[in-house]
């Protein structure tokens, strides 16, 4: 029978709803039951059951209706329709047979189960409110089963190893295996796609973090981006109240985890190189010792002096293949001198003093203690360089006292890069040097040097011409893009990258910068042998023992400053005990950034005056037609900035220049002049002949200066901003290729250039490089030097930079993590950013490549065609390219086409070159 509540009511369909809503009816028989007036007494029991529901239901209609008198409820009993057969289960025992008489809810139950229909049985399962809600407790106890086992699982770790191990298909087959039950439910509630495996593990992360407080590798993870990307402390703690991430504090001590090991890759390389040294290589590490009286005396007079490193080139650092620098580099002997300057620097060479080479030869016969390293022990060439620079930080208190005041922060970053070129295969040994034996002319620009450089310049003429003008678009793909050279294929590989940390000491404190120098040696590698030397002590023949230190010598790269406090401290040690005390591992290293910055403020003091704003087509004129605000006389205020506008003007003069040799007004005339009837290859040929032509007529930049018409100033003032810009360009382009033999052939020009525009310290820097890669470093080291002053973070041709440029950028990111520190800028702070550097960055580029984000890392720039347009412009109408004897610039009035280096006085510049080598000589005599 069924039994069943009647129901009166004005609005059934209202009622119908109420009833839906709340019984979560979905049968369409049910509702057709409960909209003729009858409802299931089961389920008028259960609404009965929870939160007086028949009370509840006519208070609805009450408040839906006018007429209360309509919501009467009143209980009758139903019949049973005719036809209806009752079900019965039949429970049959070894005493007994019992038989269980199904009610009509459960009756289509027990009919699913027995034509075993899953889908049918859980539908109406899910129909019936009191097996639904028992299914449902038996579900969350198998859910509260699977947490407890979670629970013990890896997938609820969340230290720093689980971050290091994070993977989504990992804790996805984790989740899988632990929780099969909420694995298949999450998985049936989120749609297919290919991101479903981390919405799961997300979603599952999100349930134990807000009913359990337990935290996953999930929490971490959004932690360390929220720190990466410097979100405020207010962040991580509303956020961590929804169970999204940490809270700052404990974000904070995962931070200070990562930085615990953070140089863990470089104690690597240097465990891998410990293996290469052998005191056989180092010739002659003690070539001098004297003594008198025995060495247990009171006061024994002693002097022990090292050898220098040098030799000269090594014909194995020489191109091997016919490329475009094939002739750069050539050794001393194979170098012509250029002019009556180069052979007077060769005869003043020549009479040295005999007795310098003499005395320095003379060397003790020392037997040490061989080492002998196995061959398995290195794998592969784990040599790197270090580079460093200055870090400066000013803190402003909020609340500015008389006894707190704003402090100005000077510390010392440092970072380790791999060499990207295998070097093993190098000499490493060290042969005496001395004064005499340096040919001055190979410090100098060769007749090679200046037909490589112009056939360079031509080449980035023809690029800039096919880029601006659209004409010349399609043949974009005939002109070389890159220049190529002995290790393209090694260059365009990604750099690996090992930031060192902070250090809480000032560089330009000489006592300071010698502690950080003997804090990062820790990073050289080095071996300590026991020598016997045989001295004459009372008359009698005596042996005595040295500790002698060998290194792997590690280069230090920096700017000019930084170099010179790292010769500055060996200096100050070179009478200590021992190698390492001496600081004799470093080899000191000019970088090309700041080295490209000082030759841009070279460029600035020649070319740019603020009071030439009426001189047609000078630098500040041109700067002041296109409104380049940010263009200062100071260049250090804003590199970037003034690098732009100047490469903009150089390309505004080639494109002037071709406009000018093609005999044409305007772009568009000289782009039909030109394709009239040439096929692409003859149309470049062509192109190639206009800009030999224009680099033979106004490009000079030559050493020494060759004969030039001096009548027409303006005109000598325009081929000086090209030659000056195209040289710019060659150099910049020369680190974006991470081409070492055009970088040094650069250096052999910008050392006159230098000396002539007064910047002596850079000059300096310039000739120790030069004579360091030709003659005092082992070609080892002179290789390291030459080929790991790049950095490479994209891993594609021609998106080199120098590595001074890559130390400013960790700079620059270690402060933008302290910035939003506020008040708690403390050293404690800055050393927590700074050895966090490179792990931060591992473990997000990790998580960018296992969740599939794509990140760019380029700028995009506005288009500059309008005012490249205006310049040239501007260049055309004046004529500044036609000769016109008797003009000049009120503000240039006596300017000349290489002018910085025509004023040289060449005598003195030879004596210049002659004291500085003989001491930097001497300096280098007490290094190893």
């Amino acid at each position: 029978m069924l039994l069943g509540t009647s129901l009166t009511v004005a609005c059934t369909d209202t009622l119908v709803t109420l009833a839906k809503g709340w019984l979560c009816w979905d049968d369409e028989r049910a509702v057709q039951e409960f909209s003729n007036g009858y409802i299931c007494l089961e389920c008028y029991r259960t609404v009965s059951k929870y939160s007086s529901s028949e009370s509840y239901l006519k208070t609805e209609l009450l408040r839906r209706n006018t007429d209360p008198e309509v919501a009467e409820i009143r209980v009758t009993k139903r019949k049973a329709k005719r036809g209806e057969q009752a079900v019965k289960v039949v429970v049959t025992q070894s005493s007994y047979e019992k038989i269980y008489t199904l009610s009509p809810s459960k009756q289509a139950i027990a009919k699913s189960l027995g034509r075993s229909s899953h889908k049918a049985l859980f539908r109406h399962v899910s129909h019936h409110c009191d097996l639904k809600l028992s299914m449902l407790r038996q579900v969350g106890e198998m859910l509260q089963s699977e947490f407890r086992v979670l629970y013990k699982s890896d997938f609820m770790k969340s230290d720093l190893q689980a971050l290091k191990l994070f993977s989504w298909d990992r804790l996805y087959l984790m989740l899988k295996s632990k929780a099969p039950t909420l694995f298949t439910l999450l998985k049936s509630c989120i749609p297919e796609h290919s991101t479903k495996k981390k919405y799961i593990v997300v979603v599952c992360a999100a349930i134990l973090a807000s009913t359990h407080k337990r935290w996953t590798p999930v929490h971490s993870y959004v932690s360390v981006i929220l720190h990466a990307g410097h979100a405020a402390k207010q962040v991580y703690n509303r956020l961590q109240k929804l169970g999204i991430c940490f809270s700052d504090v404990t974000t904070r001590k995962i931070i200070d985890n990562m930085g615990v090991d953070h140089d863990r890759h470089v104690l690597d390389w240097v465990k891998k190189l410990k293996p290469t040294i052998s005191p056989n290589q180092v010739k002659g590490s003690i070539i001098a010792a004297s003594y008198s009286g025995p060495l247990n005396g009171s006061s024994p007079e002693c002097s022990v002096s090292s050898s220098p490193f040098g030799v000269a080139v090594s014909p194995s650092l020489l191109p091997t293949s016919p490329l475009s620098d094939s002739s750069a580099v050539q050794t001393p002997s194979e170098m012509s001198p250029l002019s009556s300057f180069s052979r007077m620097l060769a005869d003043d060479n020549n009479t040295d003093s005999e007795s310098e080479k003499s005395a320095s030869q003379v060397s003790l016969q020392a037997s040490s203690e061989t080492v002998s390293a196995s061959e398995d022990d290195v794998v592969g060439w784990c040599g790197f360089r270090i580079v460093g620079d200055n870090i400066d930080k000013t803190v402003k208190p909020r609340d500015m006292r008389h006894n707190h005041q704003s402090a100005s922060l000077h510390y010392f970053h440092a970072y380790a890069v791999k060499d990207r070129v295998d070097v093993s295969d190098l000499s490493s040994d060290m042969p005496l040097i001395v004064s005499s034996d340096i040919d001055f002319n190979s410090l100098l620009p060769s007749h090679e040097d200046a037909a490589t450089l112009e056939a360079n310049m031509c080449t980035l003429m023809i690029r800039i011409l096919i880029k601006h003008i659209p004409g010349l678009n399609y043949l974009s793909t005939m002109v070389l893009q890159h220049i190529p050279h002995m290790y393209s294929d090694v260059m365009m590989k990604k750099s690996e990258v090992v930031p060192l940390g902070v250090f809480l000491k000032n560089e330009n404190k000489l006592d300071e910068m010698v502690d950080i120098l003997d804090e990062l040696h820790k990073y050289v590698p080095s071996l300590r042998t026991m020598q016997r030397f045989e001295y004459s002590g009372d008359g009698e023949a005596e042996v005595a023992e040295i500790d002698v230190d060998h290194f792997c010598h590690i280069p230090f790269g920096g700017d000019q400053l930084t170099v010179a406090r790292i010769r500055g401290c060996q200096n100050i040690r070179k009478n200590a005990d021992n190698g390492r005390m001496r600081l004799d591992a470093f080899i000191p290293i000019l970088e090309d950034w700041h080295t490209k910055m000082c030759f841009l403020k070279v460029v600035w003091s020649h070319l740019y005056k603020t009071s030439s704003s009426l001189d047609v087509g000078t630098l500040y004129q041109l700067r002041t037609l296109i409104n380049r605000r940010n263009v200062t006389s100071d260049v250090s205020k804003d590199m970037n900035a003034c690098e732009d506008f100047f490469e903009l003007v150089v390309s505004s003069h080639v494109i002037a220049a071709a406009l000018q040799k093609s005999d044409v007004a305007s772009m568009s005339d000289f782009v039909l002049k030109l394709t009239t009837s040439n096929s692409p290859t003859e149309q470049l040929a062509a192109l190639e002949s206009l800009v030999k032509s224009i680099s033979s007529e106004f490009v000079n930049i030559s050493f020494p200066c060759k004969h030039q018409d001096t009548s027409d100033h303006i005109q000598q003032y325009t081929m000086e901003v090209l030659s000056l810009g195209l040289f710019y360009l060659e150099f910049k382009d020369a680190i974006r290729e991470g081409d070492g033999l055009r970088v040094l052939r650069c250096y052999k020009y910008l050392l006159p250039l230098f000396r002539g525009s007064g910047h002596k310290n850079y000059c300096i820097e310039a000739l120790h490089l030069l004579i360091s890669y030709y003659y005092t470093l082992p070609p080892r080291y002179a290789a390291q030097m030459l080929w790991g002053r790049f950095i490479n973070t994209h891993g594609k041709p021609g998106h080199n930079i120098s590595a001074d440029l890559h130390m400013e950028h960790l700079n620059r990111m270690c402060k933008d993590s302290v910035s939003h520190l506020g008040a708690n800028k403390t050293p404690a702070a800055i050393l927590r950013v700074g050895k966090a550097l490179g792990p931060l960055s591992e473990l997000i580029a990790k998580f960018d490549s296992t969740t599939g984000i794509v990140t760019t890392k380029s700028h995009t720039r506005r288009s500059e065609e309008e005012d490249l347009s205006k310049l040239v412009s501007e260049l055309m109408q004046s004529g500044c390219f036609l000769q016109q004897k008797g003009r000049f610039h009120h503000n240039f009035k006596s300017i000349v086409t290489n002018g910085i280096i025509s004023c040289i006085n060449g005598q003195k510049f030879t004596k210049w070159i002659k004291r500085n080598n003989a001491e930097f000589l001497h300096e280098v005599h007490h290094s190893c």
